[in-house]
């Protein structure tokens, strides 16, 4: 027996063929050539055991042996095909047979084909290719079935919940064919009254029928679009959207329109509010805008209320500010109000509607305002004003005023008004805040200039009487100085002792009433000339200091050590000698009784600034005094018998104060003081003397 080549397997291997047989040759040979032809075989020997393995294996074909021992072939295909699970299997009865009376009984049982022993070779591959092609075409219609039953249940689950309405209208014959069930929620109706009234539906759908053109200007591919409004029988309006297909049936005549509409109330609100606040915005951007080009209270309150009229159509307009001593509201600033040029319209707060804005914090708008009590001042009755609003202005969380506004015209007083009218108090708040805040700047600048000017005349009239007592006192005092020299030399040896006393008083006296006036005046210039400001080199500083106290070195036979580099600093050449020679006489002047002065100099470079350090071994500062020693007339306690006014350290620290320095006092560990002045360190590339410096 011979067969074809086998198909290939990518064709078969979805396939079970189940092989009931008896005979075991038979079974194992037509198991390997349905093997070889790609099916999956499951061998059977009886059908008690094929009907056991059916329900795990669920074969696709069932090739049954008619003649078997036990449960026949016929009973088994009955049993088989009463099954539900398998009453699909394709049952091919194989049978030696060749009377009719056994095929129309197996054919009855259930058999879909049989094939006679011994198989024939070609007759069993037609029978297998007619099973398979009939299975495979069972299995595709099974598939596209149930695709079609769940695409069917996605449209019908769509068409119920969309929130949009389908309808589709048989123009020819004015009926509705159908409509979304989400035309109820929609229109308002009921869909049993909807689809059951032909006035109803007719009445939701007549502007976007009108739109449909004439029979014979049917365009199967265009859509029009169509938009209206009609009215729920709650009374609620609503805006909709319709997008209309028309066909023509050429053949019946039937005219369709299938449509979708949309609700676009929100869409169209949202759109109109957006309008709106553009507009909101534009007006505000204006009224920003104008207030960064005026100059001036009188001129921007003008500008504004012209601005605020327009843009509001509010023919009286008026910045009011709270006069909270007298429980008024003063009318700074006003548009379409008769005004009076002796003094600004004062108004009480319970007579006018914007004393409740001011109470409350919120808007108050009006259409009626000649009904309410709090209109009641006699030039808002003048105006005869048909709606009111005041909407208050706040500055640091308080109300300060309101911007009112008023028309002889009636006004839509709705939400928006509220929101563009409150956004205008906040800029206008705002602004008014910035204009009186400017106008307190240039008088208090004003102010200024006027004290500094009298501040610069008192100076130069204090340089004037500084130099005027200097010269006034210094004379007589030097004429007393000069006779009492003159009396100890002339007469001293005819003077008794006590009047020879008398005279050395009288000179030392004259000596420190001149020095006191000589270090006042010190003091008078380092307060008060104007000083220059540029590189100065330490080491000349120091010698120059160390030369103008020659004679207290020399005096005191002190020792002076000065350490090298001393650096370079910004600072004046004259105000720094004078502080380091103030520095250096007073360590030489405050020693122990019998100790040799012994003064060290020295800097220290802490990056921006440079520190000099006047270190001595005198009698050292108090714990308690080192900050009040640089004080004017201060001196240490106990140390009034030494020589001194009690200026010089006063003039330190002024004179450093002057060049942008500081200075200071720490007490050494081994006995002493350690004085130090500090100031700016100078770049290397300023050390030279420049043309110009800073004044101070």
């Amino acid at each position: 027996m011979s067969f074809a080549p086998p198909a290939r397997a990518s064709e078969q291997t979805s396939l079970t063929v189940m092989v009931v047989e008896d005979n075991s040759t038979d079974r194992l040979f037509v198991s390997e050539i349905l093997r070889s032809r790609g099916y999956r075989v499951v061998p059977c020997g009886s059908a008690e055991e094929a009907l056991d393995a059916f329900e795990a294996e669920r074969p696709d074909i069932v090739l049954l042996d008619l003649m078997l021992p036990g449960m026949g072939g016929t009973e088994m295909c009955r049993r088989l095909k009463s099954d539900p699970a398998g009453r699909d299997a394709f049952v091919i009865v194989v049978t030696g047979s060749t009377e009719r009376a056994v095929f129309e009984e197996v054919l009855e049982a259930g058999a879909d084909d049989f094939i006679r022993k011994p198989l024939d070779a070609a007759a069993f591959l037609v029978r297998l290719t007619i099973a398979e092609r009939r299975i495979r075409s069972e299995m595709e219609l099974q598939r596209a079935e149930s695709e079609l039953a769940a695409r069917t249940r996605e449209l019908e689950t769509l068409f119920r919940n969309v929130q949009d309405v389908f309808f589709s209208v048989d123009l020819s014959n004015d009926r509705l064919i159908q409509i979304s069930p989400a035309a109820e929620s929609l229109f308002g109706v009921p869909m049993e009254e909807l689809t059951g009234a032909p006035q109803l539906w007719r009445k939701f759908l007549a502007p976007v029928l009108e739109a449909v053109g004439p029979a014979d200007n049917t365009d199967p591919d265009e859509r029009t679009l169509v938009e209206h409004t009609f009215t729920r029988p709650s009374g609620n309006e609503r805006w909709v959207r319709t997008s209309i297909h028309t066909e023509h049936d050429g053949v019946t005549g039937v005219r369709r329109v299938d449509g979708l509409t949309v609700d676009v109330t929100r869409e169209l609100q949202s759109n109109q509010q957006l309008s709106e606040r553009n507009s909101e915005l534009a007006a505000l951007y204006r009224l920003a805008e104008l207030t960064l080009s005026v100059q001036g209270l009188e001129e921007g309150y003008a500008r504004i209320l012209e601005l605020v009229s327009e843009l509001t159509g509010f023919s009286v307009v008026a910045v009011e500010h709270v006069d909270t001593e007298r429980d008024r509201l003063v009318v700074t600033a006003s548009r379409g109000i008769p005004t009076s040029d002796s003094e600004a319209l004062s108004i009480p707060s319970h007579q006018t509607l914007s004393g409740v804005a001011v109470k409350t914090g919120e808007a108050v708008l009006e259409s009626d305002p000649e009904n309410r009590r709090e209109h009641a001042h006699p030039v808002l009755k003048s105006l005869g004003l048909s709606c009111y609003a005041a909407f208050p202005l706040f500055a640091a969380g308080r109300v300060f005023g309101t911007l009112m506004l008023g028309d002889q015209r009636p006004h839509n007083l709705d939400t928006g008004f509220r929101r563009l009218g409150s956004g205008l108090a906040a800029t206008v708040a705002t602004y008014v805040e910035q204009l009186e805040a400017q106008e307190a700047v240039r008088r208090s600048e004003q102010r200024h200039r006027t004290l500094a000017e009298q501040l610069q005349q008192a100076n130069q009239e204090l340089e004037a009487f500084a130099y005027s007592v200097s010269h006034d006192l210094r004379a007589p005092l030097r004429t007393m100085q000069g006779f009492s020299h003159a009396l100890v030399q002339n007469f001293g040896s005819e003077l008794p002792a006590e009047a020879q006393d008398y005279l050395r008083r009288i000179i030392a006296s004259g000596q420190q009433s001149e020095r006191l006036i000589s270090d006042l005046l010190a003091y008078s210039r380092v307060s008060f000339e104007r000083l220059k400001l540029e590189p100065i080199q330490l080491q000349a500083v120091v010698d120059a200091a160390r030369e103008q106290v020659a004679a207290h070195l020399e005096e005191s036979s002190a020792e002076l050590t000065i350490e090298t580099p001393l650096l370079a600093v910004l600072g004046n050449h004259t105000i720094l000698v004078q502080v380091l020679a103030n520095l250096i006489s007073n360590a030489v002047k405050f020693v122990a009784e019998g100790t040799v002065p012994a003064v060290r100099i020295r800097a220290e470079n802490a990056g921006a600034r440079i520190r000099l350090w006047v270190e001595d071994n005198g009698i050292g500062i108090p714990e308690n005094q080192t900050e009040r020693i640089f004080g004017v007339f201060e001196r240490l306690v106990g140390e009034e018998a030494r020589p001194g006014t009690g200026i010089g350290l006063a003039i330190v620290r002024r004179g450093m104060q002057r060049i942008e320095g500081d200075c200071g006092v720490v007490r050494r560990p081994e006995g002493g003081s350690g004085f130090w002045i500090e100031a700016p360190a100078a770049k290397e590339r300023s050390w030279r003397p420049r043309r110009r410096g800073r004044s101070l």
